[in-house]
This record gives structure tokens, sequence and C-alpha cells, in this order.
């Protein structure tokens, strides 16, 4: 599984959100800045992110984006689901299936998409924002 550039750039946006959010909405410019990202890139997965109730744009003078509801509230599951579309390795069968695609389709891809699910369920963005290593790279 590979995140797509979208997925690690919504994913740094709302982990600098989350950390910086307490000053007030936060400009893209600021947040490009700081991660070394396009700003139009960014807008793009913003805009994504605040239609699918992530973020909340404030418009005016002073504006920006805050988070929609707390970081513990957030679950990485959900943001890279919406960013990467489905995220699941198994693949609804379309019409007939072998022995063998059912076999590989049960006791692999099933398997392998429940521990990914497991992980990325049960991580929130405060976590991700509280690890021990993140206070170094910001």
């Amino acid at each position: 599984m590979k995140i797509s550039t979208r997925g690690r750039y919504g994913l740094r946006l709302l982990v600098d959100i989350a950390e910086h959010g307490m000053e007030g909405p936060i400009a893209l410019s600021i947040v490009a800045q700081r991660q070394k990202l396009s700003e139009k890139y960014l807008q793009q997965v913003a805009l994504l992110l605040t239609r699918s109730n992530f973020l909340i744009s404030v418009k005016g003078s002073g504006g920006g984006y805050l988070l929609s509801r707390s970081p513990d509230q957030i679950l990485i599951y959900d943001v890279l689901d919406v960013l990467e579309g489905n995220i699941a390795f198994e693949e609804v069968p379309q019409g007939e299936e072998s022995a063998i695609e059912r076999s590989i389709r049960l006791h692999f891809y099933q398997k392998l998409d429940q521990e990914v699910k497991k992980v990325f369920e049960g991580l929130t963005l405060a976590e991700v924002t509280k690890a021990e290593w993140f206070t170094y790279v910001i």
C-alpha cells in the first residue's frame, strides 16, 4: 500500500493545523511554507477535507483553516479513506470467482485489510501530534 501525494499532504496539513490551530485560523500559505509543500496543491486537498468535514474554512482577513473537531475525534483511517478513496486491498468479486481467487481474497486480502484497518482506526490525529518524534520534526 502506498499513500499518494494527496494523502501525505492531507495528513501533514491536518497535523500542522492540529499543532498550531490554537493560534486561530491557519492560512495555507503558512502551512505550505512551514511544511515546504505546494500551496496550490494544498488548496485542492484543503477543499476535499473541508467538504468531508475535517476542516472549517474561515473567510476574510485573518482567515484560514481550523479543525472541525478535536484531534482526538479524527481517525487517520477516515482521513485516508477520504483522500485515497477506498483504501481496501480486497476487491469485491465481479461475477464468478474461481476457487483460487476466493481463497486468496479470503485468506490474504481480507486479513490484510482487517489489520490495516485495525492500525489506522486505532490512530487519531491527536496521537500523531503527541508522538515523541513529532516534537523534533516541527
